[in-house]
Protein backbone atom coordinates (compact mmCIF):
# COMPACT_ATOMS: atom_id res chain seq x y z
CA UNK A 1 0.00 0.00 0.00
CA UNK A 2 2.94 2.50 0.98
CA UNK A 3 4.12 1.52 -2.57
CA UNK A 4 1.01 2.62 -4.25
CA UNK A 5 0.88 5.88 -2.68
CA UNK A 6 4.95 6.72 -3.33
CA UNK A 7 3.91 6.14 -7.02
CA UNK A 8 0.90 8.82 -6.65
CA UNK A 9 2.67 10.97 -4.53
CA UNK A 10 5.34 11.00 -7.53
CA UNK A 11 2.76 11.14 -10.42
CA UNK A 12 1.27 13.78 -9.06
CA UNK A 13 4.60 15.81 -8.14
CA UNK A 14 5.56 15.06 -12.41
CA UNK A 15 2.33 15.65 -13.87
CA UNK A 16 2.13 18.96 -12.38
CA UNK A 17 5.35 20.18 -13.45
CA UNK A 18 5.09 18.47 -16.92
CA UNK A 19 1.03 20.22 -17.19
CA UNK A 20 0.16 16.02 -17.48
CA UNK A 21 2.27 15.46 -20.11
CA UNK A 22 4.48 13.07 -18.87
CA UNK A 23 4.42 9.80 -20.50
CA UNK A 24 6.32 6.85 -18.91
CA UNK A 25 8.71 6.03 -22.12
CA UNK A 26 10.52 3.41 -20.32
CA UNK A 27 7.57 1.33 -19.94
CA UNK A 28 6.76 -1.46 -22.88
CA UNK A 29 3.51 0.48 -24.10
CA UNK A 30 1.86 -2.77 -24.86
CA UNK A 31 2.54 -4.19 -21.20
CA UNK A 32 1.60 -1.14 -19.42
CA UNK A 33 -1.89 -0.52 -21.99
CA UNK A 34 -2.90 -3.79 -20.89
CA UNK A 35 -1.68 -4.00 -17.32
CA UNK A 36 -4.18 -4.73 -14.57
CA UNK A 37 -4.08 -2.61 -11.45
CA UNK A 38 -1.04 -4.51 -9.20
CA UNK A 39 -1.28 -5.44 -5.58
CA UNK A 40 1.32 -4.68 -4.06
CA UNK A 41 1.41 -5.95 -0.86
CA UNK A 42 3.14 -8.87 -1.57
CA UNK A 43 6.21 -6.77 -3.38
CA UNK A 44 9.61 -7.53 -1.72
CA UNK A 45 12.19 -4.46 -2.74
CA UNK A 46 15.73 -5.16 -1.45
CA UNK A 47 18.04 -2.24 -1.36
CA UNK A 48 21.97 -2.68 -1.49
CA UNK A 49 24.60 -0.35 -0.92
CA UNK A 50 28.32 -0.73 0.00
CA UNK A 51 31.39 0.57 -1.08
CA UNK A 52 32.02 -2.53 -3.63
CA UNK A 53 30.04 -5.66 -4.47
CA UNK A 54 26.93 -3.96 -4.31
CA UNK A 55 26.61 -4.80 -8.04
CA UNK A 56 27.21 -7.96 -8.28
CA UNK A 57 25.58 -9.34 -5.40
CA UNK A 58 22.39 -7.82 -6.03
CA UNK A 59 22.46 -9.77 -9.73
CA UNK A 60 23.19 -12.81 -7.83
CA UNK A 61 20.16 -12.58 -5.62
CA UNK A 62 18.40 -11.79 -8.65
CA UNK A 63 19.20 -14.93 -10.84
CA UNK A 64 18.32 -16.98 -7.85
CA UNK A 65 14.88 -15.69 -6.97
CA UNK A 66 14.71 -15.91 -11.01
CA UNK A 67 15.78 -19.19 -11.10
CA UNK A 68 13.10 -20.15 -8.18
CA UNK A 69 10.35 -19.03 -10.67
CA UNK A 70 10.03 -15.69 -8.98
CA UNK A 71 9.35 -12.40 -11.14
CA UNK A 72 12.46 -10.00 -10.16
CA UNK A 73 13.40 -6.59 -11.54
CA UNK A 74 16.64 -5.86 -11.23
CA UNK A 75 18.21 -2.03 -10.91
CA UNK A 76 22.03 -2.17 -10.93
CA UNK A 77 25.20 0.06 -12.19
CA UNK A 78 25.93 -3.74 -13.84
CA UNK A 79 22.20 -4.55 -15.46
CA UNK A 80 18.89 -3.71 -15.53
CA UNK A 81 16.68 -6.55 -16.25
CA UNK A 82 13.43 -4.96 -16.04
CA UNK A 83 11.18 -7.11 -17.82
CA UNK A 84 8.38 -3.99 -18.89
CA UNK A 85 11.03 -1.65 -19.42
CA UNK A 86 12.60 -0.77 -22.73
CA UNK A 87 15.99 -0.84 -21.57
CA UNK A 88 18.43 -3.14 -23.05
CA UNK A 89 19.30 -5.81 -20.12
CA UNK A 90 22.94 -6.47 -21.64
CA UNK A 91 23.89 -2.46 -21.29
CA UNK A 92 25.36 -0.57 -18.08
CA UNK A 93 24.69 2.07 -16.82
CA UNK A 94 26.55 4.76 -14.46
CA UNK A 95 23.95 4.99 -11.72
CA UNK A 96 21.03 2.64 -11.65
CA UNK A 97 18.79 5.39 -10.51
CA UNK A 98 19.16 8.53 -9.15
CA UNK A 99 16.31 10.92 -9.70
CA UNK A 100 12.78 10.90 -8.26
CA UNK A 101 11.76 10.55 -11.66
CA UNK A 102 13.23 7.69 -11.98
CA UNK A 103 12.61 6.07 -9.19
CA UNK A 104 8.66 6.89 -10.47
CA UNK A 105 9.51 5.10 -13.71
CA UNK A 106 10.35 1.88 -12.11
CA UNK A 107 7.84 2.12 -9.99
CA UNK A 108 5.32 2.17 -13.26
CA UNK A 109 7.56 -0.68 -14.50
CA UNK A 110 7.32 -3.21 -11.37
CA UNK A 111 3.53 -2.55 -11.27
CA UNK A 112 3.59 -3.47 -15.06
CA UNK A 113 5.02 -6.52 -14.93
CA UNK A 114 3.68 -7.67 -11.85
CA UNK A 115 6.74 -8.29 -10.18
CA UNK A 116 7.21 -10.31 -6.62
CA UNK A 117 11.01 -8.55 -5.95
CA UNK A 118 12.53 -5.40 -6.40
CA UNK A 119 16.24 -5.41 -6.38
CA UNK A 120 18.06 -1.80 -6.09
CA UNK A 121 21.40 -1.03 -6.10
CA UNK A 122 21.81 1.88 -3.84
CA UNK A 123 24.51 4.39 -4.86
CA UNK A 124 25.80 6.91 -1.80
CA UNK A 125 24.39 10.27 -4.25
CA UNK A 126 21.06 8.32 -4.36
CA UNK A 127 21.11 8.10 -0.37
CA UNK A 128 22.35 11.57 0.23
CA UNK A 129 19.49 13.06 -2.18
CA UNK A 130 16.72 11.49 0.10
CA UNK A 131 15.73 9.31 -2.88
CA UNK A 132 15.38 6.40 -0.74
CA UNK A 133 13.58 7.65 2.05
CA UNK A 134 10.11 6.70 1.21
CA UNK A 135 10.74 3.40 -0.26
CA UNK A 136 9.16 0.54 1.70
CA UNK A 137 12.72 -2.15 2.03
CA UNK A 138 11.56 -5.60 2.96
CA UNK A 139 16.17 -5.51 3.31
CA UNK A 140 18.34 -2.92 3.50
CA UNK A 141 22.05 -4.16 2.78
CA UNK A 142 25.37 -3.59 2.86
CA UNK A 143 28.01 -5.17 1.36
CA UNK A 144 30.83 -3.39 2.81
CA UNK A 145 31.85 -0.35 3.80
CA UNK A 146 35.36 1.67 3.16
CA UNK A 147 35.81 4.89 4.21
CA UNK A 148 38.15 6.44 1.77
CA UNK A 149 35.97 4.90 -1.40
CA UNK A 150 34.90 8.20 -2.78
CA UNK A 151 37.09 10.85 -1.70
CA UNK A 152 36.98 12.89 -5.06
CA UNK A 153 33.75 14.09 -3.57
CA UNK A 154 33.34 12.55 0.03
CA UNK A 155 35.12 13.20 2.98
CA UNK A 156 36.13 9.97 4.66
CA UNK A 157 33.68 10.87 7.54
CA UNK A 158 30.86 11.52 5.18
CA UNK A 159 30.62 8.76 2.99
CA UNK A 160 30.11 7.06 6.50
CA UNK A 161 27.49 8.78 7.64
CA UNK A 162 25.92 8.66 4.34
CA UNK A 163 25.98 4.69 4.41
CA UNK A 164 24.98 5.06 7.93
CA UNK A 165 21.77 7.15 6.38
CA UNK A 166 20.58 4.31 5.01
CA UNK A 167 20.04 2.30 8.17
CA UNK A 168 18.53 5.38 10.13
CA UNK A 169 14.87 6.67 11.14
CA UNK A 170 13.30 3.45 9.53
CA UNK A 171 9.41 3.46 9.30
CA UNK A 172 8.95 0.12 7.81
CA UNK A 173 9.58 -3.21 8.85
CA UNK A 174 12.52 -4.45 7.59
CA UNK A 175 16.12 -7.04 7.91
CA UNK A 176 19.35 -5.30 7.92
CA UNK A 177 22.09 -7.04 6.55
CA UNK A 178 25.64 -6.33 7.16
CA UNK A 179 28.67 -6.76 5.54
CA UNK A 180 31.79 -6.81 7.76
CA UNK A 181 34.79 -6.07 5.82
CA UNK A 182 36.79 -2.78 4.97
CA UNK A 183 36.30 -1.36 8.98
CA UNK A 184 36.45 -1.97 12.27
CA UNK A 185 34.27 -3.08 15.44
CA UNK A 186 33.23 -0.02 16.94
CA UNK A 187 31.49 0.93 13.69
CA UNK A 188 30.23 -2.35 13.19
CA UNK A 189 28.73 -2.00 16.83
CA UNK A 190 27.71 1.50 15.69
CA UNK A 191 25.63 -0.09 12.89
CA UNK A 192 23.74 -2.40 14.67
CA UNK A 193 22.49 0.22 17.10
CA UNK A 194 21.44 2.29 14.42
CA UNK A 195 17.51 0.90 14.70
CA UNK A 196 15.60 -1.55 16.23
CA UNK A 197 15.14 -4.56 13.13
CA UNK A 198 16.57 -7.24 13.29
CA UNK A 199 20.46 -7.53 11.90
CA UNK A 200 22.32 -10.74 9.88
CA UNK A 201 25.97 -10.43 10.09
CA UNK A 202 28.23 -11.86 7.10
CA UNK A 203 31.65 -12.03 7.29
CA UNK A 204 34.91 -14.50 6.99
CA UNK A 205 36.26 -16.11 9.99
CA UNK A 206 39.79 -14.44 9.31
CA UNK A 207 38.18 -11.28 9.54
CA UNK A 208 35.87 -11.60 12.45
CA UNK A 209 39.07 -13.14 14.49
CA UNK A 210 41.58 -10.20 13.33
CA UNK A 211 38.99 -7.44 14.32
CA UNK A 212 37.88 -9.24 17.75
CA UNK A 213 34.51 -10.14 16.73
CA UNK A 214 32.98 -13.75 17.60
CA UNK A 215 32.67 -15.40 14.31
CA UNK A 216 29.76 -17.09 15.35
CA UNK A 217 27.73 -13.96 15.40
CA UNK A 218 27.82 -14.01 11.81
CA UNK A 219 24.39 -15.53 10.07
CA UNK A 220 27.09 -16.69 7.09
CA UNK A 221 30.62 -17.50 7.44
CA UNK A 222 33.44 -17.92 5.26
CA UNK A 223 35.62 -20.50 6.51
CA UNK A 224 38.08 -21.78 3.97
CA UNK A 225 38.67 -20.68 0.08
CA UNK A 226 40.27 -21.81 -2.34
CA UNK A 227 40.82 -19.60 -5.57
CA UNK A 228 41.95 -21.56 -9.16
CA UNK A 229 41.82 -21.03 -12.74
CA UNK A 230 39.02 -23.18 -13.06
CA UNK A 231 36.94 -20.93 -9.98
CA UNK A 232 36.24 -20.66 -6.56
CA UNK A 233 35.78 -23.38 -3.66
CA UNK A 234 34.11 -22.39 -0.92
CA UNK A 235 33.50 -23.35 2.66
CA UNK A 236 30.95 -21.55 4.47
CA UNK A 237 28.49 -21.97 6.91
CA UNK A 238 25.03 -20.72 7.54
CA UNK A 239 23.59 -20.49 10.92
CA UNK A 240 26.43 -23.05 12.09
CA UNK A 241 26.11 -25.56 9.13
CA UNK A 242 28.45 -26.53 7.05
CA UNK A 243 28.42 -26.30 3.45
CA UNK A 244 31.08 -26.52 0.48
CA UNK A 245 30.41 -24.85 -2.66
CA UNK A 246 31.80 -24.49 -5.99
CA UNK A 247 31.49 -21.33 -8.31
CA UNK A 248 33.34 -20.87 -12.02
CA UNK A 249 34.01 -17.69 -11.19
CA UNK A 250 37.55 -17.37 -10.38
CA UNK A 251 38.40 -14.31 -8.73
CA UNK A 252 38.54 -14.40 -5.03
CA UNK A 253 36.74 -11.30 -4.10
CA UNK A 254 33.56 -12.58 -5.43
CA UNK A 255 33.49 -14.94 -2.37
CA UNK A 256 32.02 -12.50 0.26
CA UNK A 257 29.72 -11.35 -3.22
CA UNK A 258 28.12 -14.91 -2.48
CA UNK A 259 27.93 -14.82 1.05
CA UNK A 260 26.28 -11.53 1.40
CA UNK A 261 23.73 -12.97 -1.49
CA UNK A 262 22.85 -16.14 0.59
CA UNK A 263 22.76 -13.93 3.80
CA UNK A 264 19.87 -11.58 1.88
CA UNK A 265 18.47 -14.81 0.66
CA UNK A 266 18.86 -16.21 4.25
CA UNK A 267 16.85 -13.11 5.97
CA UNK A 268 14.09 -13.28 2.94
CA UNK A 269 13.81 -17.57 4.60
CA UNK A 270 14.31 -18.77 0.55
CA UNK A 271 17.57 -19.59 1.18
CA UNK A 272 18.35 -23.05 -0.31
CA UNK A 273 22.05 -24.12 -0.72
CA UNK A 274 21.80 -26.37 -2.82
CA UNK A 275 19.71 -24.15 -5.19
CA UNK A 276 22.23 -21.39 -4.54
CA UNK A 277 25.12 -23.60 -5.80
CA UNK A 278 23.27 -24.32 -8.84
CA UNK A 279 22.64 -21.06 -9.63
CA UNK A 280 26.21 -19.48 -8.98
CA UNK A 281 28.14 -22.56 -10.61
CA UNK A 282 28.13 -20.97 -14.12
CA UNK A 283 26.99 -17.39 -12.99
CA UNK A 284 28.41 -14.78 -15.41
CA UNK A 285 28.60 -10.85 -13.86
CA UNK A 286 28.90 -8.36 -16.90
CA UNK A 287 31.71 -6.05 -16.85
CA UNK A 288 33.05 -7.99 -13.33
CA UNK A 289 35.49 -10.10 -13.61
CA UNK A 290 34.33 -11.45 -17.10
CA UNK A 291 37.09 -13.85 -18.52
CA UNK A 292 37.89 -15.31 -22.04
CA UNK A 293 40.07 -18.43 -22.02
CA UNK A 294 41.95 -18.34 -25.39
CA UNK A 295 44.78 -20.19 -27.33
CA UNK A 296 46.88 -20.45 -23.50
CA UNK A 297 45.74 -16.87 -22.75
CA UNK A 298 43.20 -16.07 -19.77
CA UNK A 299 41.60 -12.20 -20.49
CA UNK A 300 39.92 -10.53 -18.27
CA UNK A 301 37.33 -7.81 -17.97
CA UNK A 302 36.66 -5.99 -14.76
CA UNK A 303 35.51 -1.84 -13.92
CA UNK A 304 38.04 -2.58 -10.32
CA UNK A 305 41.68 -2.33 -10.56
CA UNK A 306 43.25 -3.10 -6.72
CA UNK A 307 41.59 -6.58 -6.32
CA UNK A 308 41.88 -7.64 -9.12
CA UNK A 309 45.59 -7.04 -9.11
CA UNK A 310 45.83 -8.66 -6.05
CA UNK A 311 43.99 -12.12 -7.21
CA UNK A 312 46.46 -12.39 -10.49
CA UNK A 313 49.30 -11.60 -8.34
CA UNK A 314 48.27 -14.95 -6.32
CA UNK A 315 47.83 -16.83 -9.88
CA UNK A 316 51.35 -15.69 -10.37
CA UNK A 317 52.89 -16.19 -7.21
CA UNK A 318 51.41 -20.09 -7.09
CA UNK A 319 52.58 -20.23 -10.98
CA UNK A 320 49.06 -20.39 -12.58
CA UNK A 321 49.89 -17.64 -15.08
CA UNK A 322 52.90 -15.72 -16.07
CA UNK A 323 53.01 -12.05 -16.88
CA UNK A 324 50.38 -9.81 -15.78
CA UNK A 325 49.38 -7.34 -18.43
CA UNK A 326 47.20 -4.18 -17.83
CA UNK A 327 45.00 -2.15 -20.51
CA UNK A 328 44.47 0.62 -18.51
CA UNK A 329 43.07 4.95 -18.93
CA UNK A 330 41.76 7.64 -16.71
CA UNK A 331 38.79 9.91 -17.20
CA UNK A 332 39.58 13.75 -18.08
CA UNK A 333 37.14 16.51 -16.72
CA UNK A 334 34.77 18.87 -18.88
CA UNK A 335 31.85 16.67 -20.79
CA UNK A 336 28.77 18.56 -21.16
CA UNK A 337 26.86 17.01 -18.88
CA UNK A 338 28.44 15.98 -16.00
CA UNK A 339 27.99 17.69 -12.25
CA UNK A 340 30.26 21.19 -11.81
CA UNK A 341 31.64 18.99 -9.42
CA UNK A 342 33.70 16.85 -11.67
CA UNK A 343 35.38 20.22 -12.64
CA UNK A 344 36.19 21.55 -9.39
CA UNK A 345 39.74 21.73 -8.36
CA UNK A 346 39.59 19.68 -4.99
CA UNK A 347 38.07 16.90 -7.29
CA UNK A 348 40.75 17.50 -9.73
CA UNK A 349 43.37 17.58 -7.03
CA UNK A 350 41.63 14.32 -5.80
CA UNK A 351 41.66 12.45 -8.99
CA UNK A 352 45.36 13.27 -9.35
CA UNK A 353 46.49 11.07 -6.41
CA UNK A 354 44.24 8.67 -7.39
CA UNK A 355 45.91 8.25 -10.83
CA UNK A 356 49.26 7.98 -8.67
CA UNK A 357 47.93 5.49 -5.96
CA UNK A 358 46.26 3.39 -9.23
CA UNK A 359 49.89 3.81 -11.07
CA UNK A 360 51.67 2.74 -7.67
CA UNK A 361 49.44 -0.34 -7.79
CA UNK A 362 50.70 -1.60 -11.43
CA UNK A 363 54.18 -0.81 -10.36
CA UNK A 364 53.72 -3.63 -7.50
CA UNK A 365 51.80 -5.78 -9.68
CA UNK A 366 51.98 -5.31 -13.51
CA UNK A 367 54.72 -6.60 -16.03
CA UNK A 368 53.25 -4.46 -18.52
CA UNK A 369 51.06 -2.12 -18.84
CA UNK A 370 49.10 -0.07 -21.87
CA UNK A 371 47.79 2.78 -21.75
CA UNK A 372 45.23 4.06 -23.57
CA UNK A 373 41.70 6.19 -23.14
CA UNK A 374 38.80 6.13 -20.79
CA UNK A 375 36.08 8.74 -20.64
CA UNK A 376 39.17 12.19 -21.29
CA UNK A 377 35.97 14.38 -22.53
CA UNK A 378 37.37 17.67 -22.79
CA UNK A 379 40.78 16.73 -21.76
CA UNK A 380 43.47 15.33 -24.33
CA UNK A 381 44.09 11.83 -24.22
CA UNK A 382 47.59 11.58 -25.01
CA UNK A 383 48.07 14.39 -22.41
CA UNK A 384 46.31 11.84 -19.55
CA UNK A 385 48.56 8.75 -20.63
CA UNK A 386 51.33 11.25 -20.32
CA UNK A 387 50.40 12.02 -17.01
CA UNK A 388 49.80 8.37 -16.31
CA UNK A 389 53.13 6.78 -17.58
CA UNK A 390 55.09 9.54 -15.50
CA UNK A 391 53.28 8.24 -12.37
CA UNK A 392 55.08 4.69 -13.25
CA UNK A 393 58.55 6.27 -13.59
CA UNK A 394 59.91 3.45 -15.60
CA UNK A 395 59.51 1.16 -13.34
CA UNK A 396 57.20 -1.40 -14.90
CA UNK A 397 57.46 -0.95 -19.24
CA UNK A 398 54.82 0.76 -20.98
CA UNK A 399 53.42 2.00 -24.21
CA UNK A 400 50.85 4.27 -25.46
CA UNK A 401 48.04 3.13 -27.60
CA UNK A 402 45.55 6.23 -27.32
CA UNK A 403 42.80 4.35 -29.16
CA UNK A 404 40.96 2.21 -26.52
CA UNK A 405 39.94 -0.36 -29.26
CA UNK A 406 43.45 -0.93 -30.73
CA UNK A 407 45.15 -1.34 -27.26
CA UNK A 408 42.79 -4.07 -26.55
CA UNK A 409 43.90 -5.64 -29.37
CA UNK A 410 47.54 -4.73 -29.50
CA UNK A 411 47.74 -6.17 -26.04
CA UNK A 412 45.73 -9.49 -26.94
CA UNK A 413 48.09 -9.75 -30.03
CA UNK A 414 51.55 -9.22 -28.31
CA UNK A 415 50.75 -11.72 -25.45
CA UNK A 416 52.13 -14.59 -25.05
CA UNK A 417 50.78 -18.78 -23.77
CA UNK A 418 50.61 -18.23 -20.06
CA UNK A 419 49.67 -14.53 -19.78
CA UNK A 420 46.84 -12.37 -18.26
CA UNK A 421 45.95 -9.44 -20.30
CA UNK A 422 44.11 -7.37 -17.46
CA UNK A 423 41.55 -5.16 -19.37
CA UNK A 424 40.46 -2.26 -16.42
CA UNK A 425 38.33 0.18 -15.76
CA UNK A 426 35.44 0.22 -18.10
CA UNK A 427 33.40 -3.04 -17.21
CA UNK A 428 30.90 -3.13 -19.54
CA UNK A 429 30.45 0.05 -20.18
CA UNK A 430 29.44 0.96 -23.88
CA UNK A 431 29.81 5.05 -23.64
CA UNK A 432 33.00 6.49 -23.93
CA UNK A 433 33.08 10.39 -23.73
CA UNK A 434 36.00 11.34 -26.23
CA UNK A 435 35.62 15.20 -26.28
CA UNK A 436 34.13 17.52 -24.12
CA UNK A 437 30.76 17.74 -26.61
CA UNK A 438 31.05 14.05 -28.10
CA UNK A 439 31.13 10.52 -27.26
CA UNK A 440 31.87 6.82 -28.94
CA UNK A 441 30.13 3.40 -28.48
CA UNK A 442 32.71 0.95 -27.45
CA UNK A 443 31.98 -2.03 -25.06
CA UNK A 444 35.56 -3.42 -23.97
CA UNK A 445 34.20 -7.41 -23.91
CA UNK A 446 33.09 -7.57 -27.18
CA UNK A 447 36.48 -5.74 -28.70
CA UNK A 448 38.04 -8.53 -27.16
CA UNK A 449 35.44 -11.24 -28.53
CA UNK A 450 36.14 -9.60 -32.24
CA UNK A 451 39.60 -10.00 -31.67
CA UNK A 452 39.74 -13.63 -30.46
CA UNK A 453 37.24 -14.40 -33.98
CA UNK A 454 39.91 -12.48 -35.86
CA UNK A 455 42.70 -14.68 -34.73
CA UNK A 456 40.98 -17.58 -35.15
CA UNK A 457 41.80 -18.47 -31.21
CA UNK A 458 40.03 -20.84 -29.17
Amino acid sequence: MKFLKLKEKLRNKYQSLDNGKKSFKRVKSKIFENKKEMNTDNLKIIGITGSAGKSTTALIVHEYLKMLGYKSVLYSSAKIDSPASIINPDEACEISFNSEEELLDIIEEVEAYGADFLILEVNESTIEKGITKEIPFAVRALTNLNPKHNLERYSDTEYVEIKKAFFKDIEDECKCVLGFQDYDKKLLEELLKLNNFEKLVFTTNYIANINGIDPNMATCLLTGLESTLDGLKLNIKVKGEKYKLESKLMMSYNALNFVGAMTILESLDILDVKKFEKCIYDINIPGRAEVFKANGRLIVVDAHLPKMLECLKSFKDNGLISKIKVVVGSNGHGFKTWEDRFNSEQFKETHKKNKKFAMGLLKQYADFVYLTENDNAADNVLDICLELQEYLEGDVASVIVEDRKEAIRQAIVESKEGDVIFISGRGNRRVLCNTKTTMKLLKDSEVVEETLKDLEWK
